[in-house]
């Protein structure tokens, strides 16, 4: 998909068509490219998703990345393949973004894929969420995350799953199609919502904030 192609689809999606400059789109059709390549050796992705990954996983990733906050590092939980974390890296490079994936192979991916795109501000965790006390160790205290997850467990379950992570979780993003369940977070706010469409689905990325998040 070119640019323009590519700008046209976000327009129509509900979404900043101008969201995703050139070297953007060259990173992420790079991405995309080598993703098609490891998957025809392993389980990287859907099937659906490598059919139409531009109308699924690149408008995801351009949704996540219009709710962020700037000053907290991105977290995709349970990130497979890279989406949507790897994806809005190659839309904010400079944005610092932690992927969790426990599986091998993945991070294998993950890590060679965020070589060949030059993504230096992207670290792998080969885990599960809550970090282990070996992962959080090479971490900063004074770290705070935004935590994402598309598909690791329901949207009822994400919210607590991601503030379990301890105090430096300072904000939740949720990932909602049709089913939109209460949020359940109490002590948090609703400061940022994306709606949108992907393939003729209404969507919507939601950014919860800690109360005492500032």
């Amino acid at each position: 998909m070119t640019l323009p192609e590519l700008q046209r689809l976000l327009r129509e999606s509900g979404l900043d068509a101008e969201s995703v400059d050139a070297a953007g789109h060259a990173r992420i059709a790079r991405y995309l490219e080598l993703r098609a390549q490891w998957a025809q050796v392993h389980n990287l992705s859907g099937p659906a998703a490598l059919r139409t990954p531009w109308e699924t996983d690149v408008v995801d990733a351009v949704a996540t990345s219009a709710a962020l906050r700037p000053d907290a590092t991105l977290v995709d939980v349970g990130t497979g393949s890279g989406v949507p974390g790897l994806l809005v890296a190659c839309i904010q490079p400079n944005l610092p973004i932690r992927l969790v994936e426990p599986l091998v192979k993945r991070t294998a991916f993950l890590r060679a894929t965020a070589q060949r795109l030059g993504l230096a501000a992207v670290t792998v965790h080969r885990d599960r969420w809550p970090l282990s006390k070996a992962e959080t160790r090479l971490i900063p205290a004074s770290e705070t995350w935004q935590l994402i997850s598309r598909a690791v467990v329901s949207p009822e379950a994400w919210p607590p799953l991601a503030i379990s992570g301890g105090a430096g979780v300072i904000s939740v993003l949720r990932m909602l199609a049709a089913q939109r369940p209460e949020a359940n977070l109490p002590q948090h706010r609703l400061t940022a919502a994306v709606d949108y469409t992907a393939q003729a689905v209404s969507r919507r990325v939601e950014r919860w904030d800690a109360a005492n998040a500032t």
